[in-house]
């Protein structure tokens, strides 16, 4: 039997919780608990399971199999970077009614939430998560810790770097780029390539750069 740990305790990680049966098997998964920086992170919503310790003081057990679920890009990375220093390993965890290509490539610790689709040759690095709807499209390239938010698209031949933020219903159109640890706003459209640190915003995209929104 493996111990599933929650990486988070706010609304993401109780998200999660709440599907978990629905990803994996209570034959073979139990969950032990959350880890979260502050109790009070949980405001006066019921836990349904205990908050074990924070995240960057966690010693993983052999059976522990983590899940991420911080939706703050510099947390995901603090956080993740010093829990694999520790040997943690976490699940890729694909819902049941996402669609994934069967040519896709899903990296480490992928997070795919209902009817998410990964079309034909996308690639997903370690730690992407998408959320309700979200979709990439073929030949996609996704890195690591990127987070698309609900019916956020990246369509065809795009490329995020490395912890892009895609908010409710952002979309890359074909072949654009967009730099490392960038945020698109919601209902935003990106129709050429920007650099890191971006905000886009409007539709055309009108980019804010070298600037830190997470």
């Amino acid at each position: 039997m493996l111990d599933i740990v929650i990486v988070g305790a706010g609304g993401f990680g109780r998200e999660v919780h709440a599907m978990l049966w629905q990803y994996v098997s209570n034959q073979e998964y139990r969950f032990k608990g959350f880890l979260a920086n502050d109790a009070g992170v949980v405001g006066e919503q019921p836990m349904p399971g205990p908050i074990l310790c924070e995240p960057e003081e966690y010693r993983p057990a052999a059976t522990d199999r983590l899940v991420l679920a911080i939706g703050n890009m510099t947390a995901r990375r603090r956080v993740t970077d010093a829990l694999v220093s520790r040997g943690a390993q976490f699940l890729t965890m694909v819902h049941p009614t996402a669609i994934v290509a069967h040519n896709a490539q899903l990296g480490h610790g992928v997070l795919l939430y209902p009817y998410s689709v990964v079309s034909s040759s996308a690639r997903l690095a370690d730690f992407v998560k998408l959320n309700y709807f979200a979709s990439v499209g073929h030949d996609t390239q996704l890195g690591r810790l990127c987070l698309l938010a609900p019916y956020a698209t990246v369509n065809g031949f795009g490329v995020l770097e490395d912890e892009v933020y895609l908010s409710t219903h952002a979309t890359v159109v074909p072949q654009v780029r967009v730099g490392a640890r960038s945020t698109v706003s919601a209902n935003s459209a990106v129709m050429q390539s920007v650099g890191s640190d971006s905000f886009v915003f409007g539709v055309p995209g009108r980019v804010v750069p070298h600037m830190r929104f997470h």
